[in-house]
């Protein structure tokens, strides 16, 4: 990691805020006043900083808080971070609601820039 070559941890590609949250939460153990916008920056950070209890938080917070226009964002935040447990719940919804879905511009964009995850995520339509 560029982390260890160096020394030293930097920060500066995170918002002031998620760091603000992230530090906030790590002195409090509690999230206040979270966000969709902001879940997902700090279900990143806390992926990326290993504060899995942080993480766990901002999963359940997104998970509860899904809908038809940000479920595809929630699946590729679960895809890209590798964490299959919010992945299934996010295809199980889309799956639940495909035909809504499948209609939305969120899902044609999906499936333009991440057709392998879409096709995954369709494949399983079939499979109920």
């Amino acid at each position: 990691m560029k982390e260890k070559i160096k020394g030293r941890v930097d920060i500066v590609d995170l918002d002031d805020d998620i760091v603000r949250r992230m530090l906030s939460y790590m002195y409090t153990d509690s999230v206040e006043d979270l966000q969709w916008d902001s879940a997902l920056p700090l279900y990143e950070a806390a992926n990326k900083y290993e504060i899995m209890s942080l993480r766990k938080k901002c999963s359940s917070f997104l998970e509860h808080s899904l809908s038809l226009t940000n479920a595809c964002d929630a699946l590729l935040l679960a895809d890209r971070h590798q964490d299959n447990h919010i992945k299934m719940i996010v295809q199980t919804y889309i799956i639940d609601r495909d035909k809504c879905v499948f209609a939305l511009e969120e899902w044609k964009m999906l499936m333009k820039k991440n057709s392998e995850l879409a096709a995954e995520t369709m494949h399983k339509v079939w499979q109920k």
